[in-house]
């Protein structure tokens, strides 16, 4: 396989092989500094990163990469030590609610972890932090914990971190401590104790895995906090935290930082999330995008900046400049240069030149969370289907109306498809939104 497809200046079309990623600094230790890690400086950065889109689904090429990234020596999944911090999720309401792995609250999370990963040979530690203060299953949960010294030191020994899913600003409100946190604008933030231990375990070489929220925590600056395509499409951001979880939100500080270079994103494909990235990227001056879709995983070797897809479905590079993106869709087994993002196909894949008619218009192109049945993967699939055909473009409206939006997808001599064992990738492809009618 040799064919390299790249986003190249054809016509207008947007660029995605350009400007290289810009380090953060490392974790401060004063009142007013970043508390952003070291991304992909390679001075700097080591480590490796497993990003999970949402889903899971015990999707064992996803778990046992984790694992045998958090073995340090490769003698075997045994010698992976990894932390479990799921503080994203909500705190139990009694201790049998914290007891029983099948529930969904922090500490019955990290049971559920627990169990998952020692399926796979790794011992685990469940790092007692969450938004509570009560004290459930013999270790006191609450953000006090993230302080404790000791725990730090239990997190410090791991080989490996995994962050699981619900709201990533309960990690803020737990693993930093932030100026202006209880006007939620959560400004010159700093590390606890228990955070920076998580970047002693990356500094090691260790890895730090996450899903969902555990995944979004993991970029820089502007962090999404939540909001629906439609909304954001149509009102904008606002910094902050916004109780109406509809409208864009997003957290000027950041996140930790781990990642950097690009917006990240879960559930991307699979909730319809391309617009209110597109939407975020253009108010926050970023160029970049990178959105993960659910039983996905894009692993980053840091050192390097070279990333790699693995799991059920895909990763979208969003190149965001002018009116629109470039939009770029990776599956099992391509790879992907963060320093320079070129793309290199999976070697299993072979080139595909599309034949037919261009797909039919799509309702619902964003797969409203208002939809009575909601799709999902509506606007990726009608992707597929347009660089499947020999169409020049194909087009989906939104579900709401007043005003309804078009999304137009336009083939460009940049164009390129690949794939193999039923999955599709492409680059290339111009994104457009405005309004129908």
């Amino acid at each position: 396989m040799s064919f390299i497809p790249r986003l190249v200046a054809v016509a207008g079309v947007l660029t995605l092989a350009s400007a290289a990623l810009v380090a953060q600094p490392a974790f401060a230790s004063g009142p007013g500094q970043t508390a952003h890690a070291a991304a992909l400086d390679p001075a700097a950065a080591r480590g490796s990163l497993v990003l999970v889109g949402g889903n899971l689904d015990e999707n064992r090429q996803i778990l046992r990469r984790i694992v045998a990234l958090a073995d340090p020596d490769g003698d075997g999944p045994r010698r992976a030590r990894i932390a479990l911090v799921t503080a994203a999720a909500e705190p139990a309401e009694t201790a049998a609610e914290a007891q029983d792995p099948d529930e969904n609250n922090a500490a019955a999370n990290g049971l559920y972890y627990a169990q998952l990963f020692k399926r796979f040979g790794a011992t685990t530690y469940a790092v007692p932090v969450d938004t509570t203060q009560d004290a459930f299953a013999g270790d006191t949960y609450g953000p006090r914990a993230a302080r404790d010294e000791r725990v730090a030191r239990r997190v410090e020994r791991s080989t490996g971190v995994f962050f699981g899913g619900g709201d990533q600003m309960d990690y803020i409100r737990t693993l930093m401590s932030c100026r202006d946190a209880v006007r939620e604008a959560f400004r010159d933030c700093v590390p606890s104790p228990v955070l920076t231990a998580v970047a002693r375990v990356l500094d090691r070489g260790g890895v730090v895995a996450g899903v969902s929220a555990g995944t979004t925590i993991q970029q820089g600056p502007d962090m999404v906090t939540g909001g629906e395509p439609y909304e954001a499409w149509r009102d904008g951001a606002t910094a902050g935290y916004l109780e109406d979880a509809d409208r864009l939100g997003y957290l000027p500080f950041g996140g930790f930082g781990f990642f950097s270079g690009a917006l990240l994103d879960s559930h991307f494909g699979t909730w319809g999330r391309q617009a209110r990235m597109v939407r975020l990227a253009e108010e926050t001056g970023h160029r970049r995008v990178v959105g993960i879709d659910e039983t996905t995983a894009l692993v980053v070797d840091r050192a390097s900046g070279r990333a790699r897809v693995i799991g059920e479905n895909g990763v979208s590079i969003l190149d965001v400049r002018g009116q629109g993106a470039g939009w770029t869709y990776l599956t099992a087994g391509d790879r992907l240069d963060l320093r320079t993002w070129e793309v290199r196909p999976s070697r299993a894949a072979h080139r595909l030149r599309g034949s037919g008619p261009a797909p039919a218009p799509v309702a619902d192109v964003w797969d409203s969370a208002a939809a009575d049945d909601p799709g999902s993967y509506s606007l990726v699939d009608l992707a597929v289907g347009l660089v499947r055909s020999s169409g020049a473009r194909a087009t989906g409206t939104t579900l709401e109306t007043g005003p309804q939006y078009r999304t137009t997808l336009v083939r460009t001599e940049a164009t390129r498809a690949w794939g193999g064992s039923g999955r599709t990738s492409f680059s290339g492809l111009r994104l457009l939104i405005g309004r129908a009618g």
